[in-house]
Protein backbone atom coordinates (compact mmCIF):
# COMPACT_ATOMS: atom_id res chain seq x y z
CA UNK A 1 0.00 0.00 0.00
CA UNK A 2 2.45 2.50 1.23
CA UNK A 3 4.15 1.45 -2.19
CA UNK A 4 1.26 2.46 -4.07
CA UNK A 5 1.13 5.76 -2.57
CA UNK A 6 5.01 6.31 -3.19
CA UNK A 7 4.49 5.64 -7.06
CA UNK A 8 1.71 7.94 -7.14
CA UNK A 9 3.54 11.25 -5.37
CA UNK A 10 6.20 10.01 -7.57
CA UNK A 11 3.81 10.38 -10.84
CA UNK A 12 2.23 13.28 -9.39
CA UNK A 13 5.66 15.12 -9.05
CA UNK A 14 7.10 14.10 -12.54
CA UNK A 15 3.92 16.01 -13.91
CA UNK A 16 4.22 19.06 -12.03
CA UNK A 17 8.18 19.62 -12.92
CA UNK A 18 6.81 19.32 -16.70
CA UNK A 19 4.21 21.90 -15.92
CA UNK A 20 6.55 23.84 -14.81
CA UNK A 21 9.17 23.31 -17.11
CA UNK A 22 6.68 24.38 -20.09
CA UNK A 23 5.13 27.23 -18.31
CA UNK A 24 8.84 28.67 -17.70
CA UNK A 25 9.43 28.61 -21.97
CA UNK A 26 6.14 29.59 -22.94
CA UNK A 27 6.49 32.62 -20.90
CA UNK A 28 10.24 33.59 -22.43
CA UNK A 29 8.65 32.96 -26.06
CA UNK A 30 5.65 35.10 -25.05
CA UNK A 31 7.77 37.81 -23.73
CA UNK A 32 10.14 37.69 -27.05
CA UNK A 33 7.79 37.71 -29.52
CA UNK A 34 6.22 41.39 -27.80
CA UNK A 35 9.89 42.57 -27.54
CA UNK A 36 10.11 41.75 -31.91
CA UNK A 37 6.82 43.25 -32.05
CA UNK A 38 7.70 46.34 -30.57
CA UNK A 39 10.62 46.85 -32.44
CA UNK A 40 8.33 48.60 -35.48
CA UNK A 41 6.00 51.10 -33.25
CA UNK A 42 7.63 54.72 -33.57
CA UNK A 43 10.02 55.61 -30.61
CA UNK A 44 8.37 58.37 -28.38
CA UNK A 45 10.34 61.92 -28.44
CA UNK A 46 10.71 63.30 -25.41
CA UNK A 47 10.17 66.82 -24.69
CA UNK A 48 13.19 69.09 -25.12
CA UNK A 49 14.28 72.47 -23.63
CA UNK A 50 12.49 74.58 -26.57
CA UNK A 51 8.84 72.96 -26.97
CA UNK A 52 8.11 72.89 -23.68
CA UNK A 53 7.52 76.79 -23.48
CA UNK A 54 5.89 76.89 -26.36
CA UNK A 55 2.58 77.99 -26.38
CA UNK A 56 1.00 75.70 -28.88
CA UNK A 57 -2.55 75.40 -30.62
CA UNK A 58 -4.38 74.19 -33.05
CA UNK A 59 -3.46 77.13 -35.60
CA UNK A 60 0.21 75.51 -35.47
CA UNK A 61 0.75 73.02 -37.84
CA UNK A 62 2.11 72.22 -41.41
CA UNK A 63 -0.25 73.03 -44.06
CA UNK A 64 -0.38 73.16 -47.80
CA UNK A 65 0.93 76.17 -49.50
CA UNK A 66 0.04 78.22 -52.74
CA UNK A 67 3.26 80.00 -54.78
CA UNK A 68 3.10 82.34 -57.79
CA UNK A 69 6.09 83.84 -59.11
CA UNK A 70 7.47 87.08 -61.10
CA UNK A 71 10.14 87.55 -63.44
CA UNK A 72 12.16 90.14 -62.33
CA UNK A 73 13.58 90.40 -65.95
CA UNK A 74 9.77 91.30 -66.83
CA UNK A 75 9.42 93.58 -64.09
CA UNK A 76 12.29 95.91 -65.65
CA UNK A 77 11.63 95.65 -68.66
CA UNK A 78 8.21 96.32 -69.10
CA UNK A 79 6.77 98.16 -66.37
CA UNK A 80 6.17 102.04 -66.77
CA UNK A 81 6.65 102.59 -63.41
CA UNK A 82 10.14 101.65 -63.08
CA UNK A 83 11.06 103.87 -66.65
CA UNK A 84 9.93 106.99 -64.93
CA UNK A 85 11.81 106.15 -61.98
CA UNK A 86 15.05 105.25 -64.18
CA UNK A 87 14.14 108.76 -65.94
CA UNK A 88 14.23 110.78 -62.10
CA UNK A 89 17.45 109.25 -61.18
CA UNK A 90 18.91 110.01 -64.51
CA UNK A 91 17.70 113.54 -64.27
CA UNK A 92 19.20 113.62 -60.95
CA UNK A 93 22.47 112.01 -61.98
CA UNK A 94 22.66 115.20 -65.08
CA UNK A 95 21.45 117.96 -62.71
CA UNK A 96 24.55 116.96 -60.11
CA UNK A 97 27.17 116.37 -62.92
CA UNK A 98 26.02 119.64 -63.98
CA UNK A 99 26.42 121.25 -60.41
CA UNK A 100 30.10 119.70 -60.37
CA UNK A 101 31.21 120.75 -63.72
CA UNK A 102 29.78 124.51 -63.03
CA UNK A 103 31.36 124.46 -59.53
CA UNK A 104 35.13 122.94 -60.67
CA UNK A 105 34.78 125.80 -63.73
CA UNK A 106 34.44 128.70 -61.59
CA UNK A 107 37.23 127.41 -59.16
CA UNK A 108 39.43 127.34 -62.17
CA UNK A 109 38.47 130.68 -63.29
CA UNK A 110 39.22 132.25 -60.13
CA UNK A 111 42.80 130.08 -60.30
CA UNK A 112 43.18 131.54 -63.73
CA UNK A 113 42.64 134.74 -62.94
CA UNK A 114 44.92 134.57 -59.98
CA UNK A 115 47.89 133.81 -62.07
CA UNK A 116 47.39 136.45 -64.63
CA UNK A 117 47.28 138.86 -61.74
CA UNK A 118 50.40 137.11 -60.88
CA UNK A 119 52.09 137.21 -64.63
CA UNK A 120 50.75 140.87 -64.83
CA UNK A 121 52.55 142.32 -62.07
CA UNK A 122 55.59 140.38 -62.46
CA UNK A 123 55.91 142.10 -66.07
CA UNK A 124 55.48 145.68 -64.25
CA UNK A 125 58.28 144.72 -62.16
CA UNK A 126 60.60 143.41 -65.02
CA UNK A 127 60.16 147.20 -66.83
CA UNK A 128 60.19 148.76 -63.84
CA UNK A 129 63.14 147.00 -61.95
CA UNK A 130 66.01 149.13 -63.71
CA UNK A 131 64.81 152.51 -62.19
CA UNK A 132 63.88 150.51 -58.97
CA UNK A 133 65.67 151.52 -55.58
CA UNK A 134 67.11 148.54 -53.76
CA UNK A 135 63.74 149.06 -51.16
CA UNK A 136 61.44 149.68 -53.77
CA UNK A 137 63.06 146.25 -55.66
CA UNK A 138 62.90 144.52 -52.06
CA UNK A 139 59.27 145.46 -51.53
CA UNK A 140 58.24 144.41 -55.59
CA UNK A 141 59.77 141.04 -55.06
CA UNK A 142 57.86 140.55 -51.49
CA UNK A 143 54.20 141.63 -53.05
CA UNK A 144 55.10 139.12 -56.11
CA UNK A 145 56.00 136.14 -53.66
CA UNK A 146 52.97 136.80 -51.48
CA UNK A 147 51.16 136.52 -54.69
CA UNK A 148 53.00 133.62 -55.37
CA UNK A 149 52.46 131.80 -52.02
CA UNK A 150 48.82 132.52 -52.58
CA UNK A 151 48.67 130.70 -55.96
CA UNK A 152 50.21 127.82 -54.29
CA UNK A 153 47.30 128.13 -51.33
CA UNK A 154 44.47 128.57 -53.68
CA UNK A 155 45.57 125.58 -55.84
CA UNK A 156 45.46 123.31 -53.08
CA UNK A 157 42.31 124.58 -51.22
CA UNK A 158 40.79 124.40 -54.59
CA UNK A 159 41.29 120.99 -54.73
CA UNK A 160 39.97 120.19 -51.19
CA UNK A 161 36.96 122.61 -52.02
CA UNK A 162 36.64 120.39 -55.05
CA UNK A 163 36.37 117.43 -53.59
CA UNK A 164 33.79 118.04 -50.59
CA UNK A 165 31.74 119.38 -53.00
CA UNK A 166 31.81 116.42 -55.42
CA UNK A 167 31.34 114.05 -52.16
CA UNK A 168 28.12 116.06 -51.59
CA UNK A 169 26.99 116.05 -54.80
CA UNK A 170 27.69 112.55 -54.75
CA UNK A 171 25.73 111.69 -52.02
CA UNK A 172 22.64 113.60 -52.59
CA UNK A 173 22.37 111.64 -56.04
CA UNK A 174 22.57 108.29 -53.65
CA UNK A 175 20.19 108.98 -50.73
CA UNK A 176 17.80 110.34 -54.19
CA UNK A 177 18.49 106.70 -56.01
CA UNK A 178 18.02 104.44 -53.10
CA UNK A 179 14.84 106.35 -51.83
CA UNK A 180 13.48 106.27 -55.53
CA UNK A 181 14.08 102.34 -55.78
CA UNK A 182 12.73 101.93 -52.28
CA UNK A 183 9.42 103.57 -53.32
CA UNK A 184 9.43 101.62 -56.46
CA UNK A 185 10.02 98.13 -54.75
CA UNK A 186 7.31 99.28 -51.94
CA UNK A 187 4.58 100.16 -54.71
CA UNK A 188 5.56 96.61 -56.62
CA UNK A 189 5.28 94.73 -53.36
CA UNK A 190 2.22 96.29 -52.35
CA UNK A 191 0.47 95.22 -55.93
CA UNK A 192 1.38 91.62 -55.20
CA UNK A 193 0.51 91.23 -51.81
CA UNK A 194 -3.36 92.77 -53.04
CA UNK A 195 -2.97 90.06 -55.37
CA UNK A 196 -1.93 87.24 -53.67
CA UNK A 197 -4.94 87.87 -51.52
CA UNK A 198 -7.44 88.35 -54.16
CA UNK A 199 -6.19 85.14 -56.06
CA UNK A 200 -5.50 83.21 -52.47
CA UNK A 201 -1.85 82.35 -53.03
CA UNK A 202 0.55 82.34 -49.73
CA UNK A 203 3.98 83.79 -51.41
CA UNK A 204 4.51 85.58 -54.70
CA UNK A 205 8.20 85.35 -55.14
CA UNK A 206 10.46 86.91 -57.16
CA UNK A 207 12.86 85.18 -59.77
CA UNK A 208 16.00 86.49 -61.40
CA UNK A 209 18.65 84.88 -62.90
CA UNK A 210 21.87 83.95 -60.73
CA UNK A 211 18.89 84.65 -57.57
CA UNK A 212 18.64 81.55 -54.84
CA UNK A 213 15.97 79.84 -57.06
CA UNK A 214 17.52 77.41 -59.40
CA UNK A 215 14.46 76.59 -61.27
CA UNK A 216 10.72 77.85 -61.34
CA UNK A 217 7.72 76.15 -63.47
CA UNK A 218 6.25 78.55 -66.00
CA UNK A 219 2.94 77.39 -64.57
CA UNK A 220 3.40 79.32 -61.77
CA UNK A 221 4.09 82.40 -63.15
CA UNK A 222 2.53 85.65 -62.87
CA UNK A 223 4.56 87.99 -64.61
CA UNK A 224 2.60 88.81 -66.88
CA UNK A 225 -0.59 90.13 -65.12
CA UNK A 226 1.12 91.94 -62.50
CA UNK A 227 2.75 93.73 -64.96
CA UNK A 228 -0.58 94.42 -67.32
CA UNK A 229 -2.41 95.35 -63.75
CA UNK A 230 0.49 98.06 -62.58
CA UNK A 231 0.67 99.43 -65.56
CA UNK A 232 -2.63 99.98 -65.81
CA UNK A 233 -2.89 101.16 -62.31
CA UNK A 234 0.21 103.49 -62.57
CA UNK A 235 -1.04 105.13 -65.72
CA UNK A 236 -4.31 105.78 -63.91
CA UNK A 237 -3.25 107.67 -61.14
CA UNK A 238 -0.57 109.44 -63.21
CA UNK A 239 -3.41 111.06 -65.18
CA UNK A 240 -5.09 111.89 -62.36
CA UNK A 241 -2.20 113.38 -60.44
CA UNK A 242 -1.33 115.67 -63.88
CA UNK A 243 -5.12 116.63 -64.12
CA UNK A 244 -4.91 117.98 -60.54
Amino acid sequence: MMKQVGTILNIILLIAVAVLFYLHFSSDKKANVVAENNTDEPTVVSEDSLTKFMNLDSAISAKPIKIAYVNNDSLNKNLDMLRDVEDRIAKKEKQLQGNIESKKNSYERNYKNKIQDFESKKRKYTIKAPTLTDAQLESEQKKLMEIQQEIMQMEQTLQQKMYQFSQQQEQEYMIMKSEEMNNYYLKVQSFCKSFAKTLGFDFILIYQNGGSILYSNPDYDVSNYVVDAINKEYAQNKSTTVSE
